[in-house]
């Protein structure tokens, strides 16, 4: 039933939102019409550079119109805390256009929206750490404090034993705000700690804007 569950998930919510980078390059003309024109165009490509990595663009519907991509955030920097490299590689917001039937068994609400974070984690040290990215909480300047979605999101497992890095995707469900209205998250991650349950870093607490 679990594995059932997870691969109704697979297709509503997290297949859908697995932004993944497209790969080569595309083509451009041999020769410009005018240089005015090639000044012009300079700005949009640059614009263009880092949507292209991604082949699901803000505005784009899943395949089967359950989802819509509303905004995207790849532009953080990378964290620093203790022994541990983060980097939030995306962050995104998405509309919940029509709940599947096949999920009201395992939600007792239908959520308006999915909030997904990329991350990328390290453990620069050669010491066993504990750091729990996947118990990350957020909230949103909508007025909504949500934990991860464990069925929706990857599992992270918060052992890092030596120079180990992990990444994955953690998904939140909004429960009553409107997506399109969330222009901004926070996201909270308790700090890392040792073999002894000893801090050995500082919390995050970083704004993420859209």
């Amino acid at each position: 039933m679990k594995k059932h569950a997870l691969t109704l998930l697979s297709i509503s919510i997290a297949s859908t939102l697995s932004l993944a980078a497209c790969g080569g390059d595309k083509p451009t003309d041999a020769e410009p019409e005018e240089n005015k024109q090639e000044e012009k165009s300079e700005s949009k490509d640059a614009a263009k550079e880092t949507a292209d990595k991604w082949e699901q663009q803000v505005g784009d519907t899943n395949e089967d119109g359950t989802i819509r991509l509303l905004a995207r955030n790849d532009t953080t920097d990378a964290i620093e805390t203790g022994p541990v490299k983060l980097n939030f590689s995306q962050v995104t917001v998405s509309e919940v256009l029509e709940w599947p039937e096949e999920m009201a068994d395992m939600y007792d609400f239908e959520p308006t929206g999915v909030i997904q974070i990329d991350v990328e984690t390290e453990n620069t040290s050669e010491e066993t750490i504990q750091f729990f990215i996947s118990q990350a909480k957020i909230t949103t300047d909508t007025g909504e404090q949500l934990e991860t979605d464990m069925l929706a999101s990857d599992h992270i497992d918060a052992e890092f034993i030596g120079a180990v890095k992990k990444d994955g995707s953690l998904r939140y469900l909004l429960k009553s705000s409107n997506p399109s209205e969330v222009t901004s998250i926070r996201i909270l991650v308790e700090d890392p700690k040792d073999e002894n349950m000893t801090s050995i870093g500082d919390s995050i607490d970083v704004t993420i804007s859209f």
